[in-house]
């Protein structure tokens, strides 16, 4: 569509001023765009000179031919549907006291955390209301941070469900991370880590996550499945890699020289700042395939917030909280733009005020 708005653009540039014009573009047609074609509105009656050598009859018919198609592509700008999220649900799995919803795929299943009647924490994967609780020996049970739970999963529902998570070790006394799947764990750890953390994981089975080397500082890594990649954002420090999406697209933040967190996508080659506009921190997370993506930021109170992006035509950020809250945060995203995460009643960020899981609905693509 941005290359027909562009050839337009030229086609156009022979059209006098006139009174009665068009309807103009929305707000979200990109600023470029619109200012290009402002004063350049198509009149009823007006004959244009274009001085081609050719008939005015054939110019006529080319004008017509043109105004219908800029009428047609102006038409579906307007009515593009504003990106924004919608349809909040509680997510609770049965019977817990917490529960904290981390990531979701396209069959709905939501992998996370959740605290049972006795306090205790375990790994959660929910297809509605049927829930699978996940314990791993040596892990912390305390709920808290440290304590088991899972933020990536595969696109697949049954027994083919695979995801990633990590826990405090009560045993090695340090952070291990794992990938879960049919009732196994296996080990998720790059050379030289003395602590890991695992977060996203794609279809192909690749993982990304944090570790600390031998020297205690934090990278992000990437797991091929047959190697480990480390990821370092330049001039940035204490990296994380959150997710990775089928077309092998990292989103990372990190910690910039001023003490705050800038988001990035990587592409295996560069890493490309994505931050929230004023944002004071931005911690991006999942990113789906189509490069839809959602974020946790923080104001300048220090208050969370949801942002949801659209990538493609009609694309925006639409930042949003769960109805009643006073802060949201923006964890997992699927590809058919279900968001899952957790939000709080009070500003109060101590562990003994619980959170709680939502999911909601990202809008729009178009049809």
């Amino acid at each position: 569509m941005a290359y027909i708005m562009h050839q337009l653009q030229f086609a156009v540039l022979a059209i006098v001023d006139a009174t009665a014009c068009l309807p103009r573009p929305q707000q979200r047609v990109p600023p470029l765009r619109a200012s290009r074609l402002d004063g350049r509105c198509i009149a009823r009656g007006v004959e244009f000179e274009l001085n081609w050598g050719v008939a005015m009859t054939r110019q006529k018919l080319t004008f017509g031919m043109l105004a219908v198609l800029f009428f047609s592509i102006i038409t579906t700008f307007a009515q593009a549907p504003t990106v924004s999220v919608s349809k909040f649900n509680n997510v609770n799995a049965p019977g817990a006291i917490e529960t904290d919803a981390y990531a979701v795929n396209s069959f709905k299943v939501i992998a996370g955390d959740y605290v049972d009647q006795n306090n205790v924490q375990h790994g959660m994967l929910l297809n509605g209301k049927t829930l699978t609780s996940v314990d791993r020996s040596g892990c912390q049970s305390t709920p808290g941070p440290g304590s088991i739970a899972f933020f990536g999963i595969n696109n697949a529902k049954g027994p083919a469900v695979t995801v990633v998570g990590w826990c405090f070790d009560t045993n090695q006394k340090t952070d291990v991370a794992f990938l879960y799947s049919n009732g196994a764990f296996t080990a998720i750890q790059p050379p030289s880590s003395i602590s890991t953390i695992a977060q996203g994981l794609n279809d192909k089975g690749e993982v990304v996550g944090a570790f600390l080397d031998t020297r205690n500082v934090q990278h992000a890594f990437l797991f091929t499945g047959t190697q480990y990649i480390t990821l370092d954002v330049p001039n940035h420090t204490v990296p994380n890699a959150w997710s990775i999406n089928s077309n092998g697209r990292i989103s990372i933040f990190a910690l910039n020289t001023k003490s705050l967190y800038d988001s990035f996508l990587f592409n295996g080659k560069s890493y490309t700042k994505v931050n929230v506009k004023g944002a004071v921190n931005n911690f991006i997370h999942a990113i789906d395939d189509s490069g839809d993506r959602v974020y946790t930021i923080t104001d300048s109170n220090g208050d969370y917030h949801g942002v949801f992006f659209l990538a493609g035509p009609g694309s925006g950020f639409a930042e949003f909280e769960f109805p009643d809250a006073t802060e949201t945060q923006a964890f997992g995203l699927s590809d058919k733009l279900e968001i899952v995460g957790d939000y709080q009643k009070s500003a109060d960020h101590s562990e003994s005020s619980s959170s709680k899981g939502y999911s909601a609905l990202g809008c729009c693509r178009p049809e």
